[in-house]
């Protein structure tokens, strides 16, 4: 007699298509509402996310908590891949159980994860100090100390979350921290970076009182816990952090972010082999908002009109609260991130916010004259921008949750921009039209 195999799990990615705060929270919390998904999985970055969910009339920012925690059955993991600012993840879980949501139970820690240092926001600021003073352009970092936690990750000095629950973490700490407080002092005499010993005292106090609450957490092999769920059949939603526009390796280096953010990397930031990996979700909205620093080619440049979709648009950064770049929407980076990401479906975001009478669509860069065929290198490099102006619907679209009483001009835009993308397999699914969960219409079910 034939044993009949257990149907295993799968794993579908939201990951982010432009340069991040597309909305991604809110497209996950629509997800999950299918009762498809057992847990939501965090496999890169850190706490220099920024979430906005919304239940009811409550509201959550999370920056290192992954976005189903507003669901009370999802399971949520925090992945190998993630850095953990201690400090902030304890105040997100005491925030959320203020809301009625007790997450304690139901979050699983990597062991393997990595561990912010107290002192990685102070060399955060100092290598961002020396940028300036060089002349250079700063990065924008959040400065949260996401790339020099990384940077000791590859340096292979770095602690590990596991490493707070076993003896010598002491002895570890202290030797991460005087090779921390080497560096911050030849910032500091060689080039004049200012930091105080008393508030790095009590940045060490505050850190060591949170990894004292984060010990009662739930430490655990997350790769193992989450290959066990998806062998009993159990999908995962991995979330994605900031987006493809800006990760490390294929993003607008170095004004990028410190890891890689591509679907690929699901893989090595959960632990888990890639054919498990299913739909891949790309978030846009329907224009383009960039924070910190570099280039941004489709930007408006009308100030007044961009401080309108600022306005509109809420478009200030939830982790640092700076305004973000607005311009058009950037099909030709778009079909650049569909190509790396492999994402084959799309959900719009804000396509209520439309504030003029025409809008423009940029479908080319150009250099020295000459239309690219490929993404380039540094964008830096750009000297002009082809664009296309389609018809505008204001704000008629508000709210509005069935796809047959949106407006024509908005139902003409969103067949434009699928056939700028019909070569690329991949089709639009739903499209956003206000900050609230319900403020959505299928496109494509």
């Amino acid at each position: 007699m034939k044993k009949v195999k257990n149907k295993k799990g799968f794993i579908d990615v939201v990951v982010g298509l432009q340069w991040g705060d597309e909305g991604k929270g809110k497209n996950i919390d629509e997800l999950l509402l299918h009762k498809v998904y057992s847990g939501v999985a965090r496999f890169q970055g850190g706490a220099n996310a920024g979430h906005t969910l919304k239940y009811g009339n409550k509201t959550f920012i999370g920056h290192i908590v992954p976005s189903g925690c507003l669901q009370k059955n999802i399971e949520l993991y925090i992945g190998n891949g993630v850095v953990v600012d201690v400090i902030s993840l304890i105040k997100e879980i005491s925030e959320l159980k203020k809301l009625g949501f007790n997450v304690s139970s139901r979050l699983y820690i990597s062991n393997r994860a990595k561990l912010v240092s107290y002192l990685h926001p102070f060399l955060d600021r100092a290598e961002e100090f020396y940028r300036s003073i060089k002349g250079e352009k700063k990065v924008g970092t959040t400065g949260k100390g996401i790339g020099p936690t990384y940077a000791d990750v590859r340096a292979r000095r770095a602690i590990l979350i596991g490493d707070i629950l076993l003896p010598d973490f002491k002895v570890k700490e202290t030797n991460l921290s005087e090779f921390h407080i080497n560096f911050l002092n030849m910032y500091k005499k060689k080039y004049g970076f200012k930091f105080s010993e008393t508030e790095i005292r009590k940045a060490k106090i505050k850190w060591l009182n949170a990894i004292k609450k984060l010990k009662k957490l739930q430490i655990c092999d997350v790769s193992y816990l989450v290959q066990k769920r998806l062998k009993e059949g159990k999908n995962i939603l991995a979330e994605g952090a900031q987006a493809v526009m800006l990760d490390i390796d294929f993003g607008d280096y170095p004004n990028v972010t410190s890891s890689n953010t591509l679907p690929a990397n699901v893989s090595l930031g959960l632990g888990v082999p890639h054919t498990y990996i299913q739909n891949i979700y790309g978030v846009i909205k329907a224009y383009t908002t960039k924070v910190g620093g570099g280039d941004f080619p489709a930007r408006i440049k009308d100030t007044s009109l961009e401080k309108l979709f600022q306005n509109a648009g809420h478009e200030f950064g939830s982790t640092t609260g700076r305004p973000r770049m607005c311009g058009w929407l950037d099909l030709f980076a778009l079909r650049y991130a569909i190509g790396l990401s492999g994402a084959n479906k799309i959900f719009i975001n804000k396509a209520d916010i439309c504030l003029t009478n025409k809008i423009k669509v940029v479908t080319g860069y150009k250099h020295a004259g000459k239309n690219l065929e490929e993404f380039p290198l540094y964008l830096n490099q750009i000297t002009g921008v082809v664009t296309e102006e389609i018809l505008s619907w204001g704000y008629t679209n508000y709210g509005v949750r069935n796809k047959e009483k949106i407006s024509s001009e908005l139902a003409s835009y969103l067949k434009y921009v699928e056939s700028k993308l019909s070569d690329l397999d991949v089709k639009i699914v739903s499209v956003g039209t206000g900050p609230d969960r319900e403020h959505f219409f299928n496109w494509n079910d």
